[in-house]
């Protein structure tokens, strides 16, 4: 399987007159779902699909409430995932405050074993 890409025209954003230069630009190409993954898990191991799929479950639930708790969740050598927002500026310290946070996102950091994946990836133009 490799990582599909397809070919893009970009403009400078410092030259708009300047042509065009073409990129490759990776798009998805299909998904797994959570119970892809529990089904999966199911057929490598002695464990039902629905025991997994709980286990699944429990864990992506305390994944996200830890993250609203604004913990940073280490997924051991997999991935790590945080909150991080944006808010807007004041002049003086004391007038920031929980309202001036605009946005609030996950960022998500891959670990060791994704990083090694994805060096090992090839990839393959789409159409």
């Amino acid at each position: 399987m490799s990582i599909k890409f397809n070919v893009v025209p970009r403009k400078n954003p410092r030259d708009l007159n300047a042509q065009a230069k073409y990129y490759a630009n990776i798009v998805g190409d299909g998904k797994t779902t959570l119970a892809d993954l529990a089904k999966y898990a199911a057929e490598m191991s002695t464990v039902s699909k629905a025991d997994i799929l709980a286990v699944l479950e429990t864990t992506f639930y305390k994944i996200a409430q830890d993250i609203a708790d604004g913990k940073i969740v280490y997924v051991g050598e997999y991935f790590t995932l945080q909150a991080s927002g944006s808010s807007t500026g004041e002049a003086e310290e004391k007038n920031v405050t929980a309202a001036s946070i605009k946005s609030v996102k996950a960022i998500f950091r891959p670990g060791i074993m994704i990083k090694n994946a994805l060096k090992l990836a090839t990839f393959q133009k789409k159409g």
